[in-house]
């Protein structure tokens, strides 16, 4: 029993669908997570992370079936695997124009969490000033002539509670 073009179509079909859902919840869970991740709540971001982390994984998990089935079938691995593979099985290019839309909505959510890591980023250095002010350091790292890194006068204990 063979292959049949049509039957690796409708298993694209359901690939591409579910990745398309999928990027579309990603979409959104990165647009809140941006304004999770600029408030101060540890538990919210920890969910919202969690929540992503899951959705990456879906998506980890149906590229790497489109990928099986692009290798069993001996149409190589990649983007010029699926290519050869989707000219096959879908010479009408239906499920061509859904990749493609998969695509543009992968390139926004990675602008997305771009965005978002950019601000976890600038959030972590104001943290490490007021960590470096608390130490009682300028927050700004000098060095001797040696090379060595100058702390500052010494550490401070913080009262414990």
């Amino acid at each position: 029993m063979s292959v049949q073009p049509t039957d690796v179509s409708r298993m694209l079909e359901r690939v591409l669908g579910d990745e398309a859902r999928l990027l579309a919840e990603l979409e959104q869970l990165l647009t809140r997570e941006a304004d999770v991740v600029r408030g101060d709540d540890p538990n919210a971001i920890e969910n919202i992370g969690a929540t992503r982390h899951r959705c990456v994984e879906a998506l980890t998990r149906l590229d790497t079936e489109r990928t099986d089935a692009c290798r069993m079938l001996s149409f190589g691995t990649g983007r010029e695997g699926l290519e050869r593979l989707l000219a096959w099985c879908d010479p009408a290019q239906d499920l061509r124009a859904r990749w493609q839309a998969n695509l543009q909505a992968a390139r926004r959510c990675k602008e997305l969490n771009d965005r978002n890591g950019a601000i976890v980023t600038v959030k972590l250095g104001q943290v490490q000033q007021l960590l470096a002010t608390l130490r009682g350091g300028s927050g700004d790292p000098v060095y001797r002539r040696q090379g060595a890194r100058f702390e500052g006068f010494g550490r401070r204990e913080l009262g414990r509670a």
